[in-house]
């Protein structure tokens, strides 16, 4: 069974005559819809993004939670109805207290987690798909919270459960993070049979960049392409994250 999977940092702040909510929308309806989605994993969704993309991805199913009362930003899914069903869903904080809304790990802001148990509609195999935003501030907060989405997939799932997990992990390819990450799970970068090694955090400079953005899939999961994805107008791209896409086989 073959899935498009998207990531995609939308960025929740606007970058005043550059990275403007006006100026980016199209562009991110134009990731989600020319390159063949069938699930897409977002972070930093805010109330105002939440609204366009009711909007932009109507034709879509929709799974999304905000990380707290006052603070309205979300990691959320979004799939192809036509396609996929959902079985189960759920969400959790990353933080030692994960079923209520609370800080982990001396990190940075409050960080949550969404999860959907999806069937194909098609072929009726079932396959989890969890979608994150690791703190930017606690290396502590972001590795103890990789293991806790390993963990709770595990014990809910089965150790060889299909899985795929995506999201901003706030972490380079060399750090503690992701080395975490990588003895967990496989990273689609890695593993594709065609793949890229593009940045995929910019920050709307032209001199510098990094990969912090990650699809990382259980070993079960084969993968045939990995891509970053880039959509420009007049030079401004869609956030101040490209997208990632990975076309995989469950």
């Amino acid at each position: 069974m073959k899935i498009n999977i998207i990531s995609q940092n939308v960025m929740c702040w606007e970058k005043e005559n550059i990275g403007t909510y006006d100026i980016r929308r199209p562009l991110l309806k134009n990731v989600f819809r020319n390159y063949g989605a069938d699930i897409i994993g977002m972070q930093e969704v805010t109330e105002r993004w939440e609204k366009y993309f009711n909007k932009d991805l109507q034709d879509f199913g929709k799974f999304l939670v905000y990380r707290g009362k006052n603070n309205k930003e979300a990691v959320p899914i979004y799939w192809r109805k036509d396609k996929l069903e959902v079985v189960d869903s759920g969400y959790f904080w990353l933080s030692e207290t994960p079923e209520r809304e609370s800080y982990g790990w001396q990190a940075g802001c409050l960080r949550i987690t969404c999860w959907i148990l999806f069937r194909c509609k098609e072929t009726g195999k079932e396959f989890t798909f969890v979608n994150t935003h690791l703190d930017h501030v606690s290396k502590e907060a972001r590795i103890n919270g990789l293991q806790l989405i390993y963990d709770f997939i595990e014990k809910r799932f089965g150790k060889d459960f299909p899985l795929i997990l995506t999201g901003d992990f706030n972490a380079q390819p060399n750090s503690e993070t992701i080395l975490k990450a990588d003895s967990l799970l496989n990273s689609a970068r890695n593993i594709a049979k065609k793949t890229t090694d593009e940045i995929t955090f910019h920050g709307y400079s032209k001199d510098s960049g990094q990969i912090i953005d990650y699809i990382y899939l259980s070993h079960g999961i084969t993968c045939n392409q990995f891509t970053v994805i880039k959509e420009f107008n007049d030079g401004i791209p869609q956030s101040d994250h490209y997208g990632l896409m990975a076309e995989v086989d469950i």
